[in-house]
């Protein structure tokens, strides 16, 4: 009898610690979002003496997968954190893992080195460790700039496919639209639906010498109102000392509005980049975005119209975008989608695609693409 007590005693204790190691990880959902499309993408001309060029191909977009959770501290103070990783979908694509301050410029700021077919998990995405409470939010790790995230709430895309307009926004003679490492971020609390953040980051391993004159730098703050029909948000980002051996400053300024009533939507999107150089003096660039979409149903329409201007003194290196997007709601995680877009760039305009989908084109190329796809979260 004593026996069969022990025995019993032991079975439950073995069922139990489960469940209590369960019950102390309660605070972590997993989440993700699988989205692939197969595409046709088109160049009217893939280099100065190749004429137009197609091909078709498989695109995994931004999926992606991850887990967050939270640590209740007391006195409504909580740790957070969040984990998440880029999911390559489809095997056949090429990453460059890297996040930079501040485009093409400085190539010697990237965070990691180019990486090849890593895997189904191939790229950090947003990944943090905070504090959050009535003081607001803090925290340290990799992260969506407030300049980049400004303009999450009038894009169609993700901020990737083929057909996202930050191919314009943000793109070109700088890079703008960043999830920056070595981050410290603040996020006030929201007042009435109006919210500021800010974020500072600096290259850990770029000491300070006279051959890098000065370690790069990073600042990035946002403003936004976000309440009832109306999102107001205005935003300026600086990279300061992006070049190898002369100090300078690129800025961008964006400013971004939308107006949503029940199922329709209407976006616009101002931005004025300055890039700084030593020898020609700062060169300027602006762009706007203009966007829409409406739910019907089952079914869901968006388009818009991006269009980017001259850079500085640099004639015709300007270019518009048109994106058109239909997708079928199938249930409501699952949606099949079709779209389409085009980059007409000027004479010596060279926008592409962006994120793993870029198309080897010259300049004053006609860049197009067509996509069917299918899109779950979970």
């Amino acid at each position: 009898m004593m026996q069969k007590k022990v025995f019993t005693l032991a079975l439950a204790a073995g069922l139990v610690a489960p469940l209590a190691a369960f019950a102390d990880n309660a605070n972590v959902n997993f989440y993700g979002v699988l989205d692939a499309d197969a595409e046709l993408v088109k160049t009217s001309a893939a280099s100065a003496t190749t004429g137009p060029t197609s091909r078709g191909r498989v695109t995994s977009n931004a999926s992606r997968f991850g887990l967050k959770g939270s640590d209740d501290l007391g006195d409504g103070l909580q740790g957070i954190f969040q984990i998440e990783s880029r999911v390559n979908l489809v095997g056949n694509e090429t990453t460059s893992n890297t996040t930079t301050l501040g485009g093409t410029v400085p190539a010697g700021l990237t965070v990691s080195t180019a990486a090849t077919n890593l895997g189904i998990f191939d790229g950090i995405r947003n990944s943090n460790i905070g504090l959050t409470g009535g003081f607001g939010t803090a925290f340290v790790g990799q992260w969506d700039t407030p300049f980049k995230v400004s303009h999450n709430k009038v894009e169609l895309f993700d901020n990737s496919s083929i057909a996202t307009s930050t191919a314009l926004l943000g793109s070109g003679p700088g890079k703008f639209n960043l999830r920056q490492g070595s981050s410290i971020q603040y996020w006030t609390p929201s007042m009435n639906g109006f919210q500021i953040k800010a974020a500072y980051s600096t290259k850990n391993d770029t000491p300070d010498t006279a051959t890098t004159s000065g370690t790069p730098k990073l600042l990035s703050i946002s403003g936004a109102y976000d309440a009832g029909p109306i999102y107001v948000a205005l935003a300026n980002e600086q990279h300061k000392n992006v070049a190898a051996t002369v100090l300078t400053t690129d800025s961008a300024t964006r400013l971004v509005g939308a107006y949503t009533v029940d199922a329709f939507q209407v976006g616009l999107t101002y931005e004025s980049m300055t890039i700084g150089s030593a020898t020609v003096g700062d060169q300027k660039r602006t762009a706007f975005s203009l966007s829409g979409k409406y739910h019907l149903g089952t079914s869901n329409l968006g388009a818009s119209f991006t269009k980017a201007g001259d850079y500085g003194t640099s004639v015709d290196t300007g270019a518009t975008q048109i994106s058109l997007r239909y997708g079928y709601t199938m249930s409501k995680r699952t949606e099949l989608y079709g779209m389409y877009t085009q980059i007409s760039n000027k004479a010596a305009g060279k926008y592409n695609f962006v994120d793993v989908a870029t198309l080897p084109s010259a300049a004053g190329a006609k860049v197009s693409g067509f996509g069917l796809g299918v899109r779950h979260t979970f």
